[in-house]
């Protein structure tokens, strides 16, 4: 995802409604009781990266930051390093990229943080979709964990869309970032009026977290998607898109759009419900399969508009 669009985390400059876990994250910083190895959970797009962004915001750029109002100041030093990736105290890992983080990797973190930090301040490293790295890194990860450190320290992302080994559990504290309905729509509201978006999915009747409404919404922008007209045209827009960028996102816009188009049969238009959940179970499965053995797209699509059409 690119730092120059505005749904990225680093742009998120005003926290919406995890407010009180940031000031427990504060908190814990000032009064140096801050654990080496944080771990930061929730289903993906709940805020979790933007949390931790506004408490490294707190941390290292302190007097630009309005606490009160839980504001990132967009024209410091601080924010424009940390939006292009160039602070050194902070680094950053993610699981969730064209290929697995490697032990090499791991090691070569540990080179880094044995290097002495800018000020003597604080490092921290960030790895991102924590759930994502293979069980080698993990392990080789959790070697360096362990070793004494003074100014390290870990933030680990855990969007749990995989089973994460229970070590990495045991060495650290657990920060659950769970969203109320109610809170979730009032964030995606909030959303939608500071960057004044034209919106192209139902967020009321769906369960979308903020950050894949952002980003769904933005995808079905671009590519003149309107979830309501023609399910198979649809699709084929987005199977092409995939096939063309690989982007594992649009795994998940694919997934959504899927989900949306059998609950307003189910819902709206009264179909009944066990050729409903057998044609979703049905195109579903297919998808997947079409994802991982990389099926041909015109087999899929016959395919899925053949069950449609006959129940």
């Amino acid at each position: 995802m690119n730092t120059n669009e505005y749904n990225h985390p680093k742009n998120s400059l005003v926290l919406f409604g995890l407010e009180s876990k940031l000031d427990f994250l504060i908190e814990l910083y000032k009064s140096k009781k801050l654990p080496k190895v944080l771990m930061v959970s929730g289903k993906k797009g709940v805020g979790k990266f933007t949390l931790i962004n506004h408490f490294l915001t707190y941390v290292y750029d302190k007097d630009n930051y309005d606490l009160i109002n839980k504001s990132i100041n967009n024209e410091t030093q601080f924010y424009k390093q940390n939006l292009n990736n160039i602070f050194s105290n902070i680094i950053y890992l993610s699981g969730n990229n064209f290929r697995n983080i490697k032990i090499e990797d791991i090691r070569e973190l540990k080179s880094t943080i044995l290097k002495t930090t800018i000020s003597n301040k604080e490092r921290f490293i960030i790895l991102d979709d924590i759930e994502l790295f293979n069980t080698n890194s993990l392990n080789a990860l959790l070697k360096i964990v362990e070793e004494p450190s003074l100014n390290n320290y870990f933030i680990l992302i855990n969007s749990k869309t995989k089973p994460l080994i229970e070590t990495i559990y045991s060495r650290s504290l657990e920060i659950k970032v769970l969203l109320k309905n109610e809170t979730r729509i009032n964030i995606i509201e909030s959303l939608i009026k500071k960057n004044n978006l034209e919106v192209f999915i139902d967020f009321n009747s769906s369960n979308l977290s903020p950050g894949n409404f952002l980003l769904f919404n933005q995808i079905f922008k671009e590519n003149k998607i309107n979830v309501e007209e023609d399910f198979l045209k649809n699709l084929e827009t987005l199977l092409n898109l995939y096939k063309k960028t690989k982007n594992k996102d649009l795994i998940n816009v694919i997934l959504f759009l899927t989900d949306y188009y059998f609950y307003n049969l189910q819902v709206k238009k009264n179909d009944n419900i066990d050729r409903v959940i057998e044609n979703k179970s049905f195109v579903i499965n297919n998808i997947n399969k079409f994802i991982v053995y990389n099926l041909n797209q015109n087999s899929l699509i016959n395919a899925i508009s053949n069950k449609l059409s006959n129940g």
